[in-house]
């Protein structure tokens, strides 16, 4: 056998020896989905509440809690999918997580908070010392 025969060969035992420890440590592939992705406010800093459509889905039946920050808002037993709205409220950015019962995590997703105004960048129309 030549040199590439063999690493064929190794590559191959490589490969078939990897795959189980891979697929042991994570119990499926997990897709997160929460929309709308962003909240608008009129200024940064006010608290920001909405419904948001939240879709998890899972390769196996897992138990799963939903995380906003640290603050555990809702879990599932044994669920392979699930499709609900949820009442969330927000000041900044926020990032969503999915985690199972092992507090291992399985996905996240984040939401932002914009302001329709920006006190920072407002021009001012008038000066101060403006009679009119």
């Amino acid at each position: 056998m030549n040199f590439k025969a063999y690493f064929a060969v190794a590559l191959i035992l490589v490969l078939s020896c990897t795959k189980p420890l891979a697929a042991g440590k994570n119990s499926g592939h997990t897709q997160l989905t929460i929309k709308p992705v962003t909240c608008i406010v009129r200024q940064l800093g006010e608290l920001c509440q909405m419904t948001v459509q939240l879709y998890w889905q899972n390769d196996v039946p897992t138990d799963a809690c939903l995380y906003q920050g640290k603050i555990k808002l809702k879990c599932w037993h044994a669920q392979q999918k699930i499709t609900e709205k949820l009442e969330i409220s927000l000041q900044k950015n926020m990032v969503f997580r999915l985690f199972d019962s092992k507090k291992e995590l399985l996905a996240q997703q984040k939401i932002s908070v914009n302001a329709t105004m920006s006190r920072q960048y407002r021009r001012r129309l008038k000066t101060d010392w403006s009679i009119f």
